[in-house]
């Protein structure tokens, strides 16, 4: 009877959570406009409590209680920016909070708002590390904070609201599928645009980075 009771409050949280999301969209669409003119040549996507100088930086709406200024926007949405503004664009931690469809259209809207020869550098969670940590393999010693690797599978797919997983092969794949002309993967704040080295140390340990070039 307790789990049962448990997993309803579970659900109905969830639903007013999910409620509340969507009443914040609804509101920003309204009152937001739908084109901006970009007053940077970069623009950082997911910004967080990390907004970056020299980057138009963009969240979703009412985020993080006025602590930090950003765009707000809904990423389900197509970017509010003209065709081929910005010189390169950066997204660190984002796409695993949407779902697949949600990410790859995003993807096709990154695509678009990058000029000719310009950068997508994204990073997500890197879904091979934590098998390699399910498997017993060598990994980062950060990883030892998991009493198992079923407890990391745990964390990767079901908190801090993540709603698909990525590989640095899933990645690359769909950047390409999107209109990319190519994609690489590249270590820890290295790349091909130094503007766009700005991957946080403290997510390093789990994460994966690739670039996307937009043709010229």
């Amino acid at each position: 009877m307790e789990s049962h009771h448990f997993g309803a409050d579970a659900a109905h949280m969830s639903l007013l959570r999910h409620g509340y999301f969507e009443t914040r969209a609804m509101i920003g669409r309204w009152v937001s406009p739908r084109r901006r003119r970009p007053e940077k040549p970069l623009l950082q996507i997911g910004s967080g409590l990390n907004p970056i100088a020299d980057f138009e930086n963009l969240d979703f709406y009412m985020a993080h209680r006025g602590k930090v200024r950003h765009v707000g926007h809904d990423l389900r949405r197509p970017l509010p920016y003209a065709d081929g503004v910005f010189e390169g664009v950066y997204s660190e931690h984002t796409l695993e909070h949407m779902y697949p469809a949600e990410a790859l259209f995003l993807l096709r809207e990154v695509w678009r708002v990058l000029k000719p020869g310009g950068i997508f550098r994204c990073s997500v969670p890197d879904l091979k590390k934590y098998i390699d940590f399910y498997e017993g393999r060598d990994v980062d010693a950060q990883f030892g904070m998991f009493l198992s690797g079923c407890e990391a599978l745990w964390n990767l797919t079901q908190n801090h609201m993540h709603r698909s997983v990525w590989d640095a092969a899933m990645l690359k794949r769909q950047m390409i599928a999107s209109g990319f002309a190519h994609a690489e993967e590249h270590p820890f704040r290295s790349g091909s645009d130094p503007r766009l080295f700005v991957d946080l140390d403290h997510r390093a340990w789990e994460s994966l980075y690739v670039e996307g070039i937009k043709a010229g």
